[in-house]
C-alpha cells in the first residue's frame, strides 16, 4: 500500500503544479520549457507505474459492499470517460462545450470504479483521482483556465473522439483482466 500512496502522491503533487503558475514559471525560468515538460514527463509516467505497481502489490481489504448496480454503472460511464479523454486534446464540439473534459473524464472513470469496488486500495486509488478531479477543475475555473479555442471546433474531430473512445473502452474492458488482474467481460 505504501508504493501506491507513493505513487498516488507524487502524481498529485506534480499535476497540482501548473496550478499554481508562479510555481510552474520558477521551474520553467530555471530550466528552460523542454526540459521542464521532459521531466514533467518522467516523473509522471514514473508516478503511474508506482500507482499500479503499488495496486496490484496492495493487499484486497474490504470496506463496503459495492452496490448490485455499481459493475454496470462502471460498464456506461467508463466508455464516456474515455470519449471525453479523447476529446480533451483535439478542438470537438465535446471540448467546446464541456470546459474540462479531461478532468471530467477523470471523475467519472473514478466514480464509477468507487461504484464497482469497495476494498480499500480501489478507494484509495479511486478515491484520490476523484478528488484531485474535483479540487483541478475548481483550480482551473477559479484561474479563468479554458481549453484553447485557437481552431474551431469540426464534426470530423467528434466523430474521431467518439469512434476512438468507445474503440479504447471496449479493449479495456476486453483486456481488463489481463492488464489489471480483474476481468470485467
Amino acid at each position: 500500500m505504501t508504493l501506491l500512496v507513493l505513487g498516488l502522491t507524487v502524481f498529485v503533487l506534480l499535476h497540482l503544479i501548473p496550478s499554481v503558475p508562479p510555481l510552474r514559471a520558477a521551474l520553467v525560468a530555471g530550466m528552460g520549457e523542454m526540459p521542464y515538460r521532459g521531466m514533467f514527463s518522467l516523473l509522471a509516467l514514473a508516478s503511474i507505474v508506482m500507482v499500479v505497481w503499488g495496486f496490484s502489490l496492495a493487499p484486497f481489504e474490504p470496506v463496503y459492499p459495492p452496490p448490485s448496480w455499481g459493475r454496470h454503472a462502471a460498464m456506461g460511464l467508463v466508455p464516456v470517460a474515455v470519449v471525453l479523454f479523447a476529446a480533451a486534446n483535439m478542438p470537438t464540439h465535446i471540448r467546446a462545450v464541456v470546459q474540462h473534459p479531461m478532468l471530467l473524464g477523470l471523475l467519472l472513470w473514478a466514480l464509477a470504479h468507487l461504484a464497482a469496488n469497495g476494498d480499500l486500495r480501489s478507494v484509495t486509488l479511486f478515491g484520490t483521482f476523484a478528488g484531485f478531479a474535483v479540487a483541478a477543475a475548481v483550480s482551473a475555473v477559479v484561474r479563468g483556465k479554458r481549453p484553447a479555442a485557437d481552431k474551431p471546433p469540426r464534426l470530423a474531430l467528434d466523430a474521431a473522439a467518439l469512434v476512438s473512445g468507445f474503440v479504447a473502452a471496449g479493449l479495456l474492458a476486453y483486456f481488463h483482466g489481463a492488464l489489471f488482474g480483474i476481468p470485467v467481460l
